[in-house]
């Protein structure tokens, strides 16, 4: 009966190292690999060049897919002083779930009482007024660095709840999320620039699927300061 059930776990890869999830691990990261270099590669608003050269990390991602993030972000790193930017000419948004606020917005003092994401989401969930709360763990300076400022334009999410916002701007995690609104005044005030999204973008984030134009009047910028914020929205 002990055999048995050792047998049983070891062929389900219960307690026992499995070669077949180790298969599919290397298989899920060429995949992903590829397909960002096939992000920047394929974005028409990029220069030929920079499309060629990461065209030619192909064979890398078979052999060394891991190191390819970070070749793909050498050349985002090269193209960036070239690619436009102007002045806001509306409101913006930011929509991060619970999690992304946790890692990429809250103050570092704060972050350190909760274990994770999920933790902070209770924490909040047990406030009547949970974006209040939230508010009040924004650190002072940097609010949304560069290379995570994805924006859109604020009027296209207004009035709508988690469900309908996440099927607007496909949303990978699920609601609630906390919606930063950058008023245009305050972006104007604070010296923020926005452009549109071009695909090396998507390569710090990983964002495999991103598509040029795919989410109608997206933007992304330079660093945005806390004094850009207007309000901060609770979206269940």
């Amino acid at each position: 009966m002990v055999a048995r059930a050792m047998l049983a776990s070891s062929s389900s890869c219960g307690s026992f190292r499995c070669p077949k999830q180790d298969t599919r691990r290397v298989r899920d990261a060429v995949a992903d690999a590829r397909d960002l270099i096939r992000v920047v590669a394929d974005d028409p608003g990029l220069p030929q060049f920079l499309r060629t050269e990461a065209s030619r990390l192909l064979p890398m991602a078979a052999s060394q897919p891991d190191l390819v993030p970070a070749r793909l972000d050498a050349l985002r790193l090269r193209v960036l002083p070239d690619l436009p930017l102007w002045p806001p000419e509306r409101d913006y948004a930011r929509c991060v779930s619970v999690a992304t606020f946790w890692r990429f917005h809250l103050d570092p003092a704060v972050r350190g009482f909760f274990r994770h994401g999920i933790e902070y989401q209770r924490h909040l969930e047990a406030h009547p007024d949970p974006a209040l709360v939230a508010r009040g763990h924004l650190p002072g300076g940097v609010l949304v660095p560069a290379r995570h400022s994805w924006l859109v334009p604020a009027d296209r999410i207004a009035g709508l709840d988690g469900v309908q916002t996440r099927s607007l701007l496909q949303v990978e995690q699920r609601p609630p999320y906390l919606v930063m609104i950058f008023p245009v005044a305050r972006m104007l005030s604070a010296g923020v620039r926005v452009r549109e999204p071009r695909g090396v973008d998507a390569v710090p984030g990983g964002f495999t699927g991103w598509v040029p134009g795919d989410v109608p009047g997206e933007r992304i910028d330079e660093n945005i300061p806390l004094a850009a914020l207007g309000s901060l929205q609770w979206r269940p």
